[in-house]
């Protein structure tokens, strides 16, 4: 299953990069982007991702941008809270 590229979730953006995925967030995001294996491009200043870690890290990222899913306490995965 491939998970569509959104062009951004709450403050992060994505775009394709020689088959991966670019990341450009603010700092208090990256270990959310760390936690799905991406790798830091100091060069450029966003993160690489590799797609097939993309599905669970746009939910996480839903998850900590979306002030009314923090404060109902919402899972997105389904797994409880």
């Amino acid at each position: 299953m491939t998970v569509s590229l959104p062009a951004r979730v709450g403050s992060a953006e994505f775009s394709e990069f020689c088959g991966m995925v670019a990341v450009r967030c603010p700092r208090e995001l990256a270990p959310l982007i760390r936690h799905a294996g991406g790798e830091w491009d100091k060069g450029m200043q966003r993160w690489l991702v590799e797609r097939r870690r993309l599905g669970p890290l746009i939910r996480n990222l839903r998850r900590a941008t979306d002030p009314l899913f923090r404060h109902a306490g919402i899972d997105l995965d389904g797994g409880g809270t």
